[in-house]
């Protein structure tokens, strides 16, 4: 039997929630995309059934077949504060939520984008992604808050990854 779960209906892709609490009381629950940065080519259309685990991407540009895999740094079960320097200018609760939940997760890596990470370079990394996937003219976002995103989720990567990649095999 399929492991049913949430899933977006027009992409196939697997969906999370995402709490947003505020000086500890649950403001509201939202559900995104399970990537980095929430697809800028289409909304989510929440539902339910098995989602396609797909292969992993570039989570920096999506190039397929990355090579290079980066782990997080910080464990959720030593502290219970996490400090992170997240540039949320022009974030919604959404997507600083989303960023912040990208402390968690390994990130995968093509061979450019992890000399780009080597360099600590956001600015060219931002458009080597909107190079290989423009922003839609008519899109449900414009390319502003898909810089803002990526810039937000970025932020978080730079400060929660060690210096060097693993051979992305490894996993």
């Amino acid at each position: 039997m399929e492991d049913l779960g949430f899933m977006c209906a027009r992409c196939g892709g697997e969906v999370h929630d995402v709490t947003h609490n505020r000086e500890g009381e649950l403001d509201a629950v939202g559900y995104r995309h399970n990537r980095r940065v929430e697809p800028w080519d289409h909304e989510l259309e929440l539902a339910v059934g098995a989602p396609d685990p797909g292969t992993p991407d570039c989570d920096f540009c999506g190039e397929a077949a990355p090579g290079w895999l980066y782990y997080p740094t910080l464990d959720p079960e030593d502290t219970d504060v996490f400090e992170v320097e997240l540039d949320t200018t022009h974030l919604s609760d959404d997507d600083t939520a989303t960023a912040v939940l990208n402390m968690l997760y390994p990130w995968y890596a093509c061979d450019t984008c992890s000399v780009l990470v080597a360099d600590r370079n956001m600015e060219q990394i931002i458009v080597r992604a909107l190079e290989r996937t423009p922003v839609p003219a008519d899109g449900p976002v414009g390319e502003d808050v898909v810089r803002a995103r990526l810039r937000g989720s970025l932020s978080v990567f730079f400060t929660t990854r060690p210096g060097r990649p693993q051979p992305s095999r490894a996993v």
